[in-house]
């Protein structure tokens, strides 16, 4: 078998209400750069690579990989990692070149389920946890006025999500507004809080101290993520556990969190980490260093297939983070119904990672 083509589809869907972040920050449309592999046997792969622009993820995709992948054993997987990412003199060691190679890798993992005809997770090495199911979080309360905050919170509970998770970073007072509204909206479930690296050290310190009268369960990148040292004095300092790892890449970055004691829960995004064979990596040396993971996934539904299939694989991880609106580019991509009960996800069933572009779903939303 050998690759016959590799091509990009870019995606924008423009939201109704942009999202609110930290530092007064807004986003307003949510992107995705789909990487298709065809082969000579018929058989297509689907993968993505979060850049977060598409067009970047694109231009490095057909022109500098394509050329490389064509005619080369889709099944070499772990040799076409090595050609993507480490066998250039200069290496794209973090950033879009890895993001890119993200979306090929995944795109080769479909491919390899679909010619053994099994689930990706079953080439990893079978469903860790046993059940079938991932247990998942509700990712979805950006910043807005605290009532509506708080009552969208309610909702996911009463929906079953035995968590939520919410952005704040916006100032300690506002913060804690917002995390006390919440916490008595929800009663004991889980509340995870990003900052989307909205503080310097002296500030996330306290806010830190300030989340931990809450009982929250995560800190979520409280700093930059190029300030190592400060997240490891943050989690050296404060009760409440550190998050973080979204914008961190291949095992070589995150040897370097858990070394320096940087985290509680490592989040590795398989989108832009370095695809399915290098978040696997990372969630084995995770169990390693005794850390658990739980992978960044806020995505299309074939990054939150592909962040499935590694959860599934590995004892290290836990909580999915599942978008719980109705993006249209998400349960759309599945080749069979995702099944969502009581806040568990049960794993894809169909070979290779279970999903399919949906032609008028695609034509709708692709940026020519």
């Amino acid at each position: 078998m050998e690759i016959t083509n590799v091509e990009t589809v870019q995606l924008q869907y423009e939201m109704e209400e942009p999202w609110g972040l930290s530092r007064d920050r807004e986003v307003g449309t949510r992107t995705a750069a789909i990487v298709v592999i065809d082969t000579d046997a018929g058989i297509t792969g689907i993968g993505e690579g979060v850049g977060p622009e598409p067009y970047i993820v694109e231009r490095i995709v057909e022109e500098k990989y394509a050329p490389r992948l064509v005619g080369e054993d889709p099944l070499d997987i772990e040799f076409l990692w090595q050609t993507l990412l480490t066998d250039d003199l200069y290496w794209d060691q973090k950033g879009q070149g890895v993001a890119a190679a993200s979306g090929v890798d995944i795109a080769l993992w479909d491919i390899a389920g679909k010619y053994y005809e099994e689930p990706v997770y079953r080439l990893l090495g079978g469903d860790a946890g046993g059940n079938g199911q991932l247990k998942a979080y509700a990712s979805d309360l950006f910043w807005t006025d605290t009532d509506t905050m708080a009552d969208r919170a309610a909702e996911y509970i009463d929906r079953g999500f035995a968590g939520v998770k919410t952005h704040l970073g916006r100032g300690i007072d506002a913060d804690e507004e917002r995390v006390a509204a919440i916490r008595d909206a929800i009663g004991d479930a889980a509340l995870m809080v990003d900052m989307n690296c909205g503080y310097d050290r002296p500030e996330a310190f306290r806010a830190g101290q300030m989340l931990e009268e809450y009982d929250v369960y995560w800190y979520e990148e409280p700093l930059s993520p190029y300030n190592v040292d400060g997240l490891a004095d943050l989690r050296r300092k404060l009760d409440v556990p550190i998050a973080t790892g979204e914008n961190e890449y291949t095992k070589w970055g995150f040897r370097e969190l858990f070394e320096a004691g940087a985290v509680d829960y490592a989040m590795p995004d398989t989108m832009r980490c370095g695809g399915i064979t290098e978040a696997n990596k990372i969630c084995t040396l995770a169990e390693s260093f005794g850390v658990v993971c739980s992978p960044h996934c806020y995505t299309t539904g074939v990054g939150l297939a592909a962040t499935m299939h590694v959860m599934a694989a590995s004892p290290a991880t836990q909580w999915l983070e599942f978008d719980p609106t109705d993006f249209p580019l998400y349960e759309s991509l599945f080749a069979s119904s995702l099944e969502v009960s009581d806040g568990q996800v049960s794993l894809p069933t169909d070979p290779g990672l279970g999903v399919q572009l949906d032609g008028a779903t695609v034509d709708r939303y692709r940026l020519d």
